[in-house]
């Protein structure tokens, strides 16, 4: 006869090693995809581009060297930066060139813009340059006000 206990403990263990094989397989089979190398590396994890290139991109690019060619000036905006505002994007890297070179930039205006749990501290960073540094609220990369 078998006693509730064993009834029991044949359940535990069957869990137990249904729990083994479920982890064993998550090992073995699991894939990381990052989305961008600027993200944190995992073992084994790959870097892959899902969404490829936006066409709107695209025809922004052929405008601008279309206007190149014609010997007129394509881009009249000084600099600006576009990403999730999170340090491991280039922010620190980008704010510590800036600092560096702030009297050979003087005349440099720049705008950031993205959005992320960084954003205050590269406000605050950005806002001890001697420079003319604007953090602006994420845009899309196409958006007009960066292509007139």
């Amino acid at each position: 006869m078998i006693s509730r206990e064993n009834n029991i403990n044949g359940y535990h263990n069957l869990a137990s090693i249904a729990c083994l094989l479920f982890w064993n397989w998550l090992a073995e089979y699991m894939q990381v995809i990052r989305l961008s190398a600027a993200t944190q590396d995992y073992t084994g994890s790959i870097i892959s581009n899902v969404h490829g290139v936006n066409p709107k991109f695209l025809e922004i690019g052929k405008k601008k060297r279309e206007q190149q060619q014609k010997g007129e000036q394509a881009f009249t905006k000084g600099a600006y930066f576009i990403g999730k505002m999170i340090w491991s994007k280039g922010y620190k890297e980008l704010l510590q060139l800036l600092k560096d070179h702030q009297k050979e930039l003087s005349a440099l205006e720049v705008d950031l813009f993205g959005s992320g749990e960084d954003s205050n501290e590269v406000q605050k960073a950005a806002e001890k340059l001697e420079l003319a540094v604007s953090v602006h609220p994420a845009r899309d990369h196409a958006d007009a006000r960066f292509h007139e």
